[in-house]
């Protein structure tokens, strides 16, 4: 028959009870102890792994992690505030994966939101949640469900905590947690931040603590927690002035504050990058940008900066794309943005002499100048790129169809409309020493395009009304241009100190007076156009798209960093701007020969108001009389 496998028959559990009903079996003592003795070890272990979760990430988890990984999770651990800056490449957003995994499998019930500027920036996180998933068999069995929707994502566990994603809009609103990490903290608005983001923050509280016996014990309770993980960025923004909140709560010798950076040689040191990795990285990077990214210094205008980042107004969503010579048609430009009443249209150019040459590029500006009534011209920065000098001929050529594109001119009729009726109204601003004089005959002479099956008309200095050109420099353009008929609408630039002096101060009133209006930046734009639907930017066969669409949004980011950073030095009673070591100025010389020729415009444009305003108040008297 066999024994049964049992380690008390039924019928002793029953002599048990008849003879004592309030005496446990031996069997059920055994079975308490067991679960007692498991419940310790369990505390134990629970107590030590929250005292130490780089241990549980490693031991528990099997994730390997470098001394400063471990140093990063200590300060995460033990700050109610956390401020980490850390250079590109230094595993920020793996070690904002790895944290949230951690506290919510420690932590029962915990709620963690993960905010970004972008959800496709906040996806990231969830990404690396789920490579880990895929190595570490572990965190497998703790993860309940990865949900992916438009609102963002999340990740739910088996114990009932879950980590959301959600990126920093308005759309937000009513999030809960106890939790907060944000990601790129400083892309992250501040009226966001501070209005939506942080109020979700909310005390945990587990079962136990409804208990009468735990209700009211302080040092149970678990406060809402926020942390920061971001590269740096201008000292002039918000973002700086919670870093040194951090860091005098620090110094004043408040614990539960804590902040740390980290810059590039962290990644080399670990092998996470090499040094020929880091060099072509930078190798199209410009040194502000190399500042803040890989050495990790925030960039600020010294005392002797003319121009401060505040003036910079980067409120444009839209920017302008030219057509691509292979996908040209005779037909409307689906990026073309319509023109408003009374606007006009600038095409800027400052030139490079030749490809390859350090710092020399030649840069090229649309803006849209909208009048405004007793303010005088709106400038709208809205398409600007960069390229390596080329042949005279090749650039006009490139010049040409940018300058028409940007018109919303894609016929030959159009274009040939345009040239006869010369309205006044769309012009082209270039510089033309050196080799920009030669640019400037290849202008003036028709130009066949074979590849788009369009000619375009000669090009040349404009006329007599706009007095500010002198007459021998309009005189010799003159002479030189080859083409028939050709359209006045190009203001030359031939600078001498004097004249750079006055462009200087001429772009710095404007900036002050918020007459110039930029894109924004690369983080919004990207945020932008996914929102927007825009199916060539997400297109997965077009490899370029990408750095196309976000092309004049670095490009805007370049030109704020190159006027930051020009020092101002008094000369003979005149304005020197000079660049630091590194740094290039061809965008600011483009878009500040501009706003030289546009302020011009706007003399003219609130002397007319004037003018109608003195008639309106002759008028009023006349009819008192």
């Amino acid at each position: 028959m066999g024994t049964s496998p049992r380690p008390y028959r039924n019928s002793e559990i029953k002599d048990n009870f008849s003879q004592n009903p309030f005496i446990k079996p031996k069997s059920m003592v055994k079975q308490k102890t067991l679960e007692g003795e498991r419940k310790e070890r369990m505390k134990r272990w629970i107590t030590f792994f929250r005292r130490n979760p780089h241990r549980f990430i490693m031991d528990y988890f099997g994730i390997y992690l470098h001394p400063f990984q471990v140093l990063m999770i200590w300060v995460l651990q033990r700050s109610n505030l956390a401020y980490i800056v850390a250079s590109r490449a230094a595993s920020k957003t793996w070690i904002i994966a790895v944290w949230s995994m951690t506290l919510a499998v420690l932590y029962p019930g915990i709620k963690i939101i993960a905010c970004s500027k972008t959800l496709k920036q906040g996806g990231k996180v969830v990404e690396k949640i789920g490579e880990l998933m895929t190595d570490h068999p572990n965190i497998k069995r703790e993860i309940k469900n990865i949900i992916y929707s438009d609102d963002g994502a999340e990740v739910q566990f088996q114990c009932g905590s879950y980590i959301k994603v959600v990126s920093s809009s308005e759309s937000a609103r009513g999030g809960r947690a106890n939790y907060l990490i944000a990601e790129e903290a400083r892309l992250i608005p501040k009226e966001i931040l501070e209005g939506v983001i942080k109020p979700f923050l909310e005390v945990r509280n587990p079962p136990y603590r409804n208990k009468p016996e735990y209700r009211n014990e302080p040092l149970l309770k678990e406060e809402g927690t926020i942390s920061y993980i971001t590269s740096a960025w201008y000292k002039s923004e918000y973002w700086f002035s919670y870093v040194k909140t951090c860091i005098r709560r620090m110094i004043a010798g408040d614990e539960t504050a804590n902040f740390l950076a980290f810059d590039y040689l962290i990644t080399l040191y670990h092998n996470i990058k090499t040094e020929e990795m880091i060099k072509n990285e930078m190798s199209d990077m410009d040194t502000v940008s190399i500042q803040m990214e890989y050495l990790n210094i925030p960039a600020g205008s010294s005392n002797k900066s003319y121009f401060k980042p505040a003036m910079f107004k980067r409120t444009i969503k839209r920017a302008f794309y030219p057509f691509k010579d292979e996908t040209f048609a005779n037909k409307k430009n689906k990026n073309e943005i319509e023109r408003v009443d009374g606007e006009m249209r600038f095409v800027s150019v400052d030139i490079a002499a030749r490809a390859g040459k350090m710092n020399d590029n030649t840069i090229l500006g649309c803006a849209r100048c909208i009048p405004e009534i007793g303010k005088g011209y709106d400038r709208n920065l809205v398409y600007m790129e960069s390229n390596k000098g080329q042949h005279t001929g090749v650039q006009a050529e490139k010049i040409k169809k940018i300058f028409f594109d940007f018109l919303g001119l894609t016929t030959q009729d159009e274009i040939n409309h345009w040239a006869n009726i010369n309205s006044q109204m769309d012009f082209i601003v270039m510089d033309i020493k050196n080799i920009g004089v030669s640019i400037y005959d290849s202008l003036s002479q028709v130009t066949v395009c074979e590849d788009r099956g369009i000619t375009y008309p000669a090009l040349c200095v404009v006329d007599e009304n706009y007095d500010f050109i002198r007459q021998e420099e309009r005189d010799d353009l003159r002479n030189r241009t080859k083409g028939a008929n050709p359209v006045p609408i190009i203001f030359p630039i031939n600078a001498n100190q004097a004249l750079n002096s006055e462009i200087a101060s001429s772009f710095r009133v404007a900036l002050q007076k918020s007459l110039w209006h930029f894109l924004i930046s690369e983080a919004d734009a990207e945020s932008f156009l996914i929102k927007s639907k825009n199916k060539d930017f997400m297109s997965t066969t077009d490899s370029d798209a990408y750095a196309r669409f976000l092309n004049s949004y670095v490009n805007t980011s370049f030109l704020i960093n190159e006027c930051v950073n020009l020092d101002m030095t008094p000369v003979n009673g005149m304005i020197k701007l000079t660049e630091k070591s590194g740094l290039y100025k061809d965008r600011f010389s483009c878009i500040s020969y501009m706003s030289w020729v546009l302020s011009f415009f706007d003399h003219n444009l609130l002397r007319e108001k004037s003018e109608e305003n003195d008639i309106d108040y002759i008028l009023s008297l006349v009819q008192v009389v």
